[in-house]
């Protein structure tokens, strides 16, 4: 299995890809065993001039009983970190859309949400996850 660690996307936003404002990610693919699991896509966006928000949707694409979810991590360039933000886990095979979000940091000018699909594997597998894909936007 290759290693993916230190990987990421670094997301634009193109013609068409998202609305005006959203900065379109994904997709994501976590993969175990050499067998695709989960992915995930979005759009991160400044929500109302108040929020960072992420919409995030993810799909179980090997229907074996093992939950899918995606994981978030909001970075502002003034140094504050916002980790441990999730999607609830699911087995559906077809796209289930969430939201993330965290206020905007009032002493930054930019945010990134970093985030990634991931399969729950179970005892004693530890869960796998895809690289993180890296939107950003200023405010």
């Amino acid at each position: 299995m290759a290693s993916t660690i230190g990987m990421i996307i670094v997301c634009t936003t193109l013609a068409g890809s998202a609305r005006a404002g959203e900065v379109g990610w994904g997709d994501v693919t976590a993969s175990y065993d050499g067998k695709k699991r989960s992915v995930a896509q979005g759009e991160f966006y400044n929500k109302k001039k108040v929020y960072a928000e992420n919409r995030v949707r993810t799909k179980d694409l090997a229907p074996d009983g093992n939950t899918v979810y995606a994981e978030m991590e909001f970075h502002f360039d003034g140094g504050l970190t916002g980790i441990g933000y999730h999607t609830p886990e699911h087995n559906h095979t077809y796209y289930v859309q969430n939201y993330l979000r965290s206020e905007l940091d009032g002493a930054s000018q930019s945010v990134r949400g970093s985030t990634h699909a991931c399969v729950q594997m179970g005892y004693p597998v530890p869960d796998r996850c895809s690289v993180w894909a890296q939107p950003s936007f200023s405010y």
